[in-house]
């Protein structure tokens, strides 16, 4: 069977497919749209050699494409990739694509769609917050315009896996759906000492890692047990390292730290 073959991923999804390639012993390349994304899947005897969905590669993108329920496919016989990016094999990959889509099931539930927007919950300020590099890093994106398909392009990260940490942060209380008119500030939600100091360590950190430096500065601030208002320079560098060492982006971090150890000792001078 050396034909091409097409169709709609609203009655075949990608697993599928790749099984049927796979059993088929097929050499080519799986083409596959879901409106403004596309994404490819290259076989050789039926094995996955390589795999691309936007910044997506290897078996990563794979899994993007696996959770897919609407678009079209094509599989071209004897396409082959420039580069081989997947080693693991067709049995490894659908098991972990199908674990991935038990998954999004539970998130679409909540999360229908990458078009939503969302915006800081207005109640945020009286919570407690916990976060890990990856929420930190969306939330830093969160304005009440981008969507959470923009979010990922600018991230980096797949849609499926952006709609995922999107979905912890709404079930956390700290996200809730933008309305059409909702476009204000996260940082006007928190109130920060007005100081000379408050107002560099917040446009600083800021610039790190965007909007939800008041947040991080509150949260850092009560967890060392500091007074935002004491004017003591030994305190004010503990809470600068100590925030430098939660920015995700070492570089950021590094910018962060000097920038605003430079201040503390303009301040001594």
């Amino acid at each position: 069977m050396n034909q091409d073959i097409s169709g709609g991923l609203d009655t075949t999804r990608c697993p599928e497919i790749v099984k049927i390639l796979s059993l088929g012993k097929r050499s080519g390349r799986l083409s596959l749209s879901n409106g403004s994304q596309s994404g490819s899947i290259f076989f050789r005897d039926g094995e996955i050699i390589h795999a691309q969905c936007g910044a997506l590669q290897g078996a990563k993108a794979v899994y993007e494409l696996a959770v897919w329920t609407s678009g079209e496919y094509r599989f071209s016989v004897d396409e082959m990739p420039d580069a081989v990016t997947v080693e693991l094999s067709v049995d490894e990959i659908l098991a972990e694509a199908t674990n991935r889509i038990r998954q999004m099931d539970r998130v679409v539930s909540l999360i229908p769609s990458s078009t939503i927007v969302y915006s800081f919950d207005p109640e945020i300020k009286e919570k407690e917050i916990v976060l890990k590099s990856i929420q930190w890093k969306i939330l830093s994106q969160i304005d009440g315009k981008k969507t959470i398909a923009d979010v990922a392009q600018n991230t980096g990260l797949g849609v499926s896996d952006t709609m995922k940490v999107f979905y912890t942060l709404v079930k956390s209380g700290l996200l809730h759906e933008a309305y059409p008119s909702e476009a204000e500030s996260p940082a006007d939600m928190v109130d920060l000492p007005e100081t000379p100091f408050m107002r560099a360590l917040k446009d600083d950190l800021t610039k790190a890692i965007g909007p939800v430096a008041p947040f991080i500065i509150i949260e850092t601030a009560q967890d060392m047990g500091l007074d935002l208002l004491a004017d003591d320079l030994e305190q004010k560098a503990a809470l600068i390292e100590t925030i430098s060492n939660k920015i995700p982006s070492e570089t950021m971090s590094l910018q962060f730290l000097d920038t605003m150890t430079d201040w503390i000792n303009t301040e001594e001078i």
